[in-house]
């Protein structure tokens, strides 16, 4: 599978993430609003940001999840982060945005052209991803990108920012068009 390094696109830009991240991913990270539905506790210090960023590294160089950082086309600065992590003939995006950019589109922009870029993939027919059941604005840019809403997952996970109680999640689904040919090739 080729993974692009990084994507120019019509806003923003996405790239590898750098150590040198840290801070300001560090900024929104522990923004108490933006990690509200995130399945990780908030962000306190550098230093666990700092080793997760080492361990996306690795995910990378082991083809198991790619990360890139979403800056601005005029900035080189962290203002999010996407990921996609790849299972059999699957992938699975999740994305973060700093609060300041929110409601411009680029989170639509970022995730349309990640999940595009898996489902152009010979090994790929299938792109998921969960939201809470309260998180309106993903799921809009998960319906934008053109996923459709699967099912909904009782008591799927945690969100350390709004409760210790198992929380419902929506999975959403896109489909190759090409799913069927792609999974027959790919086994042969």
């Amino acid at each position: 599978m080729l993974v692009p390094e990084s994507f120019e696109l019509t806003n923003i830009r996405l790239r590898r993430p750098r150590l040198s991240d840290a801070p300001a991913i560090f900024e929104y990270g522990s923004d108490p609003e933006v990690a509200r539905f995130a399945d990780w506790p908030q962000l306190t210090s550098l230093e666990p940001l700092l080793e997760a960023l080492r361990r996306r590294e690795i995910l990378w160089n082991e083809g198991v999840e790619y990360y890139w950082i979403v800056t601005l086309k005029e900035s080189d600065r962290a203002i999010g982060a996407i990921s996609c992590r790849i299972a059999e003939n699957s992938a699975e995006i999740g994305y973060l945005l700093n609060r300041k950019y929110w409601g411009r589109g680029y989170a639509t922009e970022a995730a349309k052209a990640i999940v595009d870029w898996a489902l152009s993939q010979a090994e790929i027919s299938r792109v998921w991803a969960t939201c809470d059941v309260e998180n309106v604005a993903s799921i809009h840019v998960l319906e934008r990108i053109g996923m459709h809403r699967e099912r909904i997952l009782r008591n799927y996970c945690t969100r350390p920012q709004i409760s210790g109680q198992a929380r419902d999640a929506y999975l959403y689904v896109r489909i190759s068009k090409t799913g069927t040919r792609k999974q027959k090739q790919h086994k042969t």
